[in-house]
């Protein structure tokens, strides 16, 4: 075996490397405001999560419409719609009458396929008809239309 060579003058080789810790002064302020940050985030999800919660109860509601009447499903449509805008602070939108309460509905979530002007004349006179009937095609579009608003308003 060969002995290692050596070097006439130590002085060309270069520094020891400089440790990886202890970090810079600034990474314990980085380090800080990440997991400020993330806390932060965590607790704004978590409270929105809370808030919303009323959404997905009036949605869970909904799926139970097949043993509805047509009469009693305009209603509870109609009752969820403002069981959400109570829920949001909206007391005088609460009591205003069907007809004036659904084009706000409408101008809430601006879509042209839910809209509530399509199922006026079911939601205005269909509570007050004794032997209203509904398609099923309407009841279904009806069903659509009162989820995507709860899933979408901004009250």
């Amino acid at each position: 075996m060969q002995a290692p060579i050596e070097l006439p003058n130590k002085a060309y080789l270069l520094p020891n490397a400089i440790p990886n810790w202890p970090p810079a002064w600034w990474f314990w302020l980085a380090l800080f405001a990440l997991f400020v940050t993330l806390a932060l985030m965590v607790f704004l999800g978590i409270r929105h999560h809370q808030q919303r919660a009323y959404r997905r109860e009036a949605i869970q509601q909904l799926q139970d419409w097949h043993e509805l009447s047509d009469q009693e499903l305009a209603e509870h449509c109609l009752l969820l719609i403002r069981r959400c805008l109570k829920t949001e602070g909206h007391n005088t939108l609460i009591s205003l009458p069907t007809a004036k309460l659904l084009p706000f509905l409408d101008s809430q979530i601006r879509s042209r396929k839910y809209a509530f002007q399509h199922l006026s004349e079911e939601l205005i006179e269909l509570p007050y008809r004794p032997a209203g009937q509904l398609s099923l095609e309407k009841r279904q579009n009806l069903i659509a239309t009162t989820k995507f608003w709860i899933r979408r308003h901004r009250a």
